[in-house]
């Protein structure tokens, strides 16, 4: 009876430290100093920077409860969210072993992530984040003063984290571009270089009244319809992707063939302004569009936006911007619609 009652009690013994040490999961495994990569409490964080050893950063901070980027750039929605998701969830769950620890510190040495997180001016966290990928999809991250990497996950997703800490600012900006609701914009004025003809001046009065202006006399009547839709546009404008090679910018702006000037007035705002190019004719070029002698891409132009950042435009899109003046009166054969699916 005795010896019944001792299997018992240690079979009792056995299923806790079974329970325990497989199925309770331990929030404090490791010590902060050591293993500091969770944020425990996002709400609180202001400013997270990011660097790596190229130079480059990216600084995202909070204001007015909206993450913006470096000055004041907006932020792909799904970007900040996965990396909300990783600081918040993420967890080591165990350190590297001695046998892979100098080949895993050599490796982070030449290609890692800084992330530095900060509520108000205290710094809160500070670690590392492997560009290379761990065995299984793992990721390794290093907290700053500690002596020791860890493996690093999200729990129930197999998931690389590197990605979702980049210092390249293209990463993170929308290709929104000129965002702008029309019950937002004042004025518009679009510039043709070459062909006067077309250019046109769009004032909103007060009353949301539209006032219209030219070069020519048309001898239509003035459709109403075709402004609003056209303001409607101005929300959903994107470029392809930011140019950010110097030699191919100074280029386009001291000999490019400029099509175009939009400025663009919202209320209460300052003016922004879009320039735009013929795009030269590249490896990527798939048709050519000829301008007098001269050849170029058919299907993408260049931009200078708000004089500081070259994008490139899809032909669509530099389309509905760039309406012409005799398409806001009745008997145009070319209407303005709603842009098409990219």
């Amino acid at each position: 009876m005795k010896r019944n009652l001792l299997y018992f009690l240690l079979l009792i013994v056995l299923g806790f430290a079974t329970y325990y040490f497989v199925f309770k999961e331990k929030d404090d495994s490791f010590a902060k100093d050591e293993a500091n990569f969770t944020v425990e409490n996002i709400n609180k964080v202001t400013t997270i920077l990011m660097s790596n050893l190229e130079g480059k950063k990216v600084k995202i901070f909070k204001h007015q409860n909206k993450w913006l980027l470096n000055d004041s750039m907006e932020i792909v929605e799904s970007r900040i969210e996965d990396l909300i998701e990783a600081l918040t969830q993420q967890k080591a769950i165990q350190p590297v072993r001695l046998g892979s620890h100098d080949q895993v510190i050599k490796e982070m040495s030449s290609d890692n992530t800084k992330v530095e997180v900060y509520s108000g001016k205290t710094k809160t966290h500070t670690f590392y984040v492997s560009k290379s990928i761990a065995p299984n999809n793992l990721t390794y991250m290093l907290t700053e003063g500690a002596k020791r990497p860890y493996i690093v996950k999200l729990p129930l997703q197999d998931v690389f984290l590197g990605v979702r800490y980049s210092a390249d600012e293209d990463s993170w900006r929308t290709r929104k571009i000129m965002k702008a609701k029309a019950n937002e914009i004042e004025m518009i004025d679009v510039s043709f270089k070459d062909s006067t003809q077309y250019s046109f001046n769009l004032k909103m009065s007060p009353g949301n009244k539209p006032l219209l202006s030219g070069t020519q006399t048309i001898g239509q009547d003035f459709n109403s319809g075709r402004v609003g839709t056209y303001l409607n546009l101005w929300d959903s404008i994107y470029c392809l992707g930011y140019e950010t090679r110097n030699r191919i910018k100074d280029t386009i702006l001291t000999k490019g063939k400029e099509l175009a000037t939009i400025t663009l007035k919202l209320y209460n705002q300052p003016a922004q302004t879009l320039t735009i190019f013929f795009k030269p004719i590249s490896k990527g070029t798939k048709a050519i569009l000829k301008v007098g002698e001269d050849e170029f891409d058919f299907d993408t132009y260049i931009g200078f936006l708000n004089k500081k950042d070259m994008i490139v435009l899809t032909r669509n899109y530099a389309q509905l911007m760039l309406r012409t003046y005799q398409e806001f009166f009745d008997g145009v054969t070319a209407p303005i619609e709603n842009p098409a699916p990219q």
